[in-house]
């Protein structure tokens, strides 16, 4: 059997390849579309990094039987809260309303962390934080910000449009893995390799994406929610 540090080792691997790739690429892209891609690229950075001290067995701990890794557990509440974060700037999103789609994430990653590690009601209600907070980060977003997404450019209104659906659906994929993985259906090696494949598509595939689809953003340094009189979401 494979060890999870091996795991781990290769993982990090995957990353700085990745972020070689992915560093490349963002020296070919304008300063104005930079201020969103550089965010993306320093996450997967952060995760190589997080990998890394893993595999060097750095930052692992054992509550109540079960494990904690905190250079991941930080790593994942870094990247989600960024990923939700650009995907929320390219509808000009601000304020409160980006405070909410932040904080989402976050509070969905502890609360998960404390069911892992609870029993009973304890554990119950962290599972219902997980399930719930993407219910409702869905809804806001499905809802208040894609009205205020109307105003802006059709070409980075669709690009919103993508990354959203994107990010909704592999964070909601993880959260159904996560969850009957706390039933103990797959054994620890399969599971490790699952949330590590499915960790590198959220960080890599996101990146990617953005990259890829630089065109649609255009010019954003005025916000044509202002021009046209709409109001942000808050």
């Amino acid at each position: 059997m494979i060890e999870a540090t091996t795991v781990h080792g290769l993982t990090a691997v995957v990353y700085a390849v990745a972020l070689v790739v992915l560093l490349g690429w963002l020296r070919r892209v304008s300063a104005e579309h930079r201020r969103f891609c550089t965010p993306i690229v320093l996450v997967v950075g952060i995760a190589g990094v997080a990998s890394t001290l893993v595999a060097a067995g750095v930052g692992t701990f054992t509550v109540n039987g079960s494990e904690v890794v905190v250079p991941l557990f930080v790593e994942s509440m870094i990247a989600y809260g960024v990923l939700y974060a650009v995907m929320a700037r390219l509808a000009d999103v601000e304020g409160r309303a980006l405070a909410v789609i932040v904080l989402t994430p976050v509070v969905q990653r502890i609360a998960f962390e404390v069911a892992a590690v609870s029993g009973g009601i304890v554990a119950l209600l962290g599972l219902v934080t997980v399930v719930g907070g993407h219910l409702a980060i869905a809804a806001y977003l499905l809802g208040p910000i894609w009205t205020q997404a109307q105003a802006v450019p059709e070409q980075r209104r669709l690009l919103h449009w993508k990354a959203r659906n994107l990010v909704l659906f592999l964070i909601g994929m993880l959260i159904v893995y996560a969850v009957i993985s706390l039933f103990g259906v797959f054994d620890a090696f399969v599971a490790l390799v699952i949330q590590q494949y499915m960790a590198v598509l959220i960080r890599v595939g996101f990146a990617g994406f953005l990259l890829a689809n630089l065109d649609a953003i255009g010019a954003a340094s005025l916000r044509p929610s202002t021009a046209s009189g709409a109001t942000p979401a808050d």
